[in-house]
């Protein structure tokens, strides 16, 4: 259902990619360790939705990130990211058995330290891995991991699982060829996406249309 799996709240423009690249500059003649982190952080991860060099090099700084918070030197939360990134990564290649590994490994690690806040994309690639692949139990495993997020403690309209849920939900009443809740679900999702105005759900949501049509 289209390329992406990994459905970014706002896509990176140009004035965002000139901002970052500008405080990644600044950060790095600051001498501050986290202030450093933050930026390249920030960089890796629009970096890494774009194409060819700048994906490489935003995967590049992601993996400093890494580096620094397996150091203790900067927020745990980092070695999440750059996992997820790395889990979207082999998923667009085709890697779906490492993908699923990695993705499972990030949500187990997410709900041990009892911070979901990146629980909704980590699901997502879960989810997205297991129904590309296919295989025997694949189907009950992608509900079961859609459902563990649903059951996470949130507050009222947490926009960061209700879109994932909603998205999630629609490609997997599609895998169970279920095309009266696919469209339902997808509808929802779209509306969703468009009253926050998060333009990379958005287009996730239109992907998803055009691919039904065809």
């Amino acid at each position: 259902m289209g390329d992406r799996n990994d459905p970014v709240l706002v896509t990176p423009d140009g004035v965002a990619l000139q901002e970052t690249a500008e405080a990644l500059e600044i950060a790095d003649q600051s001498g501050d360790d986290f202030i450093l982190a933050n930026a390249r952080l920030t960089r890796g991860g629009m970096l890494v939705e774009r194409d060819g060099a700048e994906s490489r090099h935003g995967f590049d700084l992601l993996a400093m990130v890494r580096q620094a918070a397996l150091r203790q030197r900067f927020n745990i939360s980092a070695l999440w990211v750059h996992d997820i990134q790395i889990a979207n990564e082999m998923l667009r290649s085709g890697d779906t058995d490492h993908a699923i590994e990695l993705s499972r490994a990030v949500i187990d690690d997410l709900l041990d330290a009892r911070n979901m806040i990146w629980g909704g994309v980590a699901t997502t690639t879960l989810v997205e891995s297991l129904l590309r692949r296919g295989a025997d139990g694949d189907l009950q495993d992608a509900q079961a991991a859609i459902e563990r997020l649903a059951a996470v403690p949130t507050d009222p309209g947490f926009v960061l699982h209700d879109l994932p849920l909603l998205r999630l939900l629609a490609l997997l009443a599609h895998a169970h060829g279920d095309e009266a809740i696919y469209r339902i679900s997808l509808d929802r999702y779209r509306a969703r996406a468009e009253e926050c105005g998060f333009e990379g759900h958005m287009a996730a949501a239109d992907s998803m249309t055009d691919a039904a049509r065809r």
